[in-house]
């Protein structure tokens, strides 16, 4: 009985041997992930990642495209509102006499411009029919003024119903206040005798004036071509030398107050004081040696 009892008793150690035995390898590989899947946690987690990012980036130019789209669309509404509501100067047909003449810039003085340039005082708007007269402003002597004068003069052909003239203001300098005339050459248009514009351009040739006369007018040219008879005149396009009497007389003020102010000041007292002081010690030693 004993023996029987041993050997059962080592059967049922064996078998709990086995199964915990068992147990432990089934909890083994439970516990323990495989490289495998760690490797396709990673790849997963860093893809979802760049697809946030991809995401976002889009969103960010989405909206970046629709203020920049907005902010357009504003600006051409403003920029068409404004060119609804500006007036355009209406002008009087020049009648000439016959078909062969040719439209050519006039040179006038002072005098005449003022009557040019009279003011009508029954019309009172831009919108009404008037008298339009582009004027240059120029000085003979200016190398602007010379390199823009066979463009204005090819002006002329251009637009036939505006009258066109040249002033020299050095020469005729007292009407530049009167016209606000700062500078040489100097573009402005006049419509029934007041200014409605200004040429602001830094270059001079006949498409940028041209530019500037349909924006005010309305008119298309007829042509724009500057052919060589162009640069003989009416206005010359040589630079010519002459004296400024003018500016002579006004450096010759500027000295003459100049030295005025110098000799009311004290450093001129000081220095005449020095002077008598030296004559009276060269005097004295001369006498002192004789």
């Amino acid at each position: 009985m004993k023996s029987k009892s041993c050997i059962v008793l080592l059967f049922v150690l064996f078998g709990a041997s086995i199964t915990l035995q068992y147990d432990m390898d089934e909890e083994v590989a439970i516990d323990v992930p495989r490289d495998e899947d760690m490797e396709m946690e990673t790849v997963d987690d860093s893809e979802s990642l760049l697809s946030n990012v991809v995401s976002d980036m889009n969103r960010t130019l989405s909206n970046l495209y629709f203020q920049v789209t907005s902010s357009n669309v504003t600006v051409e509404n403003k920029t068409q509102a404004l060119n609804e509501t500006k007036k355009l100067v209406k002008c009087n047909d020049i009648v000439y006499e016959s078909e062969d003449v040719e439209p050519i810039v006039e040179i006038v003085n002072g005098s005449s411009l003022s009557k040019l340039l009279q003011v009508k005082p029954d019309i009172s708007g831009r919108d009404v029919d008037a008298d339009c007269v582009l004027v240059l402003f120029y000085a003979r002597a200016c190398p602007f003024s010379a390199h823009a004068a066979p463009h204005f003069n090819a002006l002329a052909r251009s637009y036939p119903n505006i009258k066109m003239v040249a002033l020299d203001a050095l020469r005729h300098h007292g009407i530049n206040a009167q016209y606000g005339i700062v500078g040489v050459p100097t573009l402005k248009m006049f419509h029934n005798g007041r200014p409605v514009g200004k040429f602001n351009g830094t270059e001079y040739n006949i498409h940028l004036f041209s530019k500037f006369v349909n924006a005010i007018t309305g008119q298309t040219p007829q042509g724009l071509l500057v052919m060589s008879k162009d640069f003989q005149g009416p206005v010359s396009s040589a630079v010519e030398k002459e004296t400024d009497y003018f500016l002579i007389l006004s450096w010759l003020f500027i000295v003459v107050c100049s030295i005025y102010y110098f000799m009311e000041s004290k450093w001129w007292t000081m220095i005449v004081e020095m002077v008598q002081n030296n004559w009276r010690e060269s005097v004295a030693q001369h006498e002192h040696n004789d």
